[in-house]
């Protein structure tokens, strides 16, 4: 399946808000998790009865909903009705190609993002997060089981820093932070081996490095397909004026533009750097073949007055000059290494050697 873009042949011709999952089903059966807690107590667990969702929502605590596996769309209906979630803004979460993008309604306020990571043959690999912000709950829907917001768990568990004194508005704050500090540790990952490789460009000009260039510049712009969106959607949250968002949080959302700008700008910067790099191969090859055919020219325009003075004695006549002599040969011989000394003389003294 393409990176920078999925097949959609299942959505066309559909109606505006159809539920249809377009990309890779990336799990068997999918799993719903909650956490429920307030600052006094917490609650986890696992739901085989998605019929029972909207129960887990009360005003005494925050929930947070955790659905992995976007392929179920009998699950995904159930999320909709119990939630009462717009048809389009579930298409649009269905939808893995989906453009990182913030919705607003009345009851919801919609964030998707991508997650990256590298997979076991360190290929850069994403997958779609949806952040489904309603009154005292938040719904999290991604393609499989992943371990992105186990730190955030862990701060609910231990009630760590205020993240149990606050509304549901601050764990996903929470959580896209944690998001964002993955983009920049594995930009910082993709950046070394960028940077290392300068040393090894000048030596090398092997068609392996070439490879990996290339392959690292289709993941630096991949990153930037994923990242750019992210700071249209911070900058939104910023100066965003949902009921569901409160003052407290938004201050943290402006921390949160700054380590955005800071993933765009390294992005930006390693964007240039490998292209850079891919000239200087480009350079160093092209140096190559001409150090290459200035040697064979040399060459060739030694053996240019050699072979004249060859193909002279080299005819079929009886009176070619000094023909019968008897040290003619190697007066010839003799006067083709002066020949050529005195060409290769000349060449040293331009620089062309």
């Amino acid at each position: 399946m393409a990176r920078f873009i999925k097949k959609r042949n299942q959505a066309i011709g559909k109606a505006p808000g159809s539920l249809i999952h377009i990309g890779k089903q990336k799990m068997d059966k999918s799993r719903v998790r909650y956490i429920k807690y307030n600052e006094d107590e917490i609650t986890e667990g696992e739901l085989d009865n998605y019929g029972s969702l909207k129960k887990l929502v009360g005003k005494e605590y925050v929930t947070w909903v955790n659905i992995d596996g976007l392929h179920d769309i009998e699950l995904m209906k159930t999320i909709k009705e119990s939630f009462d979630i717009q048809a389009l803004t579930m298409e649009d979460i269905l939808n893995t190609d989906q453009r990182p993008i913030i919705i607003e309604s009345e009851n919801h306020l919609v964030i998707i993002l991508k997650v990256l990571f590298f997979n076991e043959e360190q290929s850069l690999q994403a997958e779609q997060i949806s952040f489904i912000l309603g009154e005292n709950y938040l719904l999290t829907i991604q393609e499989r089981v992943g371990n992105h917001f186990e730190p955030v768990r862990e701060r609910i568990r231990n009630k760590s820093g205020k993240i149990r004194s606050r509304k549901a508005d601050y764990i996903q704050y929470a959580l896209i932070d944690t998001l964002i500090d993955s983009y920049l540790n594995n930009i910082e990952k993709l950046g070394s081996k960028i940077e290392s490789q300068e040393e090894v460009i000048l030596k090398q000009h092997t068609k392996q490095l070439a490879e990996i260039l290339y392959k690292q510049k289709v993941e630096i712009s991949f990153i930037r397909k994923l990242i750019r969106p992210v700071k249209e959607i911070v900058l939104k949250m910023v100066k965003c004026e949902s009921s569901l968002m409160h003052s407290e949080t938004l201050r943290y959302w402006k921390d949160l533009e700054d380590l955005t700008l800071q993933a765009i700008d390294s992005v930006e910067i390693y964007h240039t750097m490998i292209s850079d790099q891919f000239n200087l191969y480009q350079t160093n090859i092209s140096n190559r073949v001409n150090d290459v055919m200035k040697v064979l020219t040399i060459f060739a325009s030694i053996f240019i007055p050699l072979t004249f003075i060859a193909g002279i004695y080299g005819t079929n006549f009886d009176y070619v000059p000094e023909l019968h002599f008897k040290y003619g040969y190697f007066i010839m011989l003799g006067v083709m290494v002066l020949v050529a000394v005195g060409m290769l003389m000349y060449f040293k003294r331009k620089g062309w050697l």
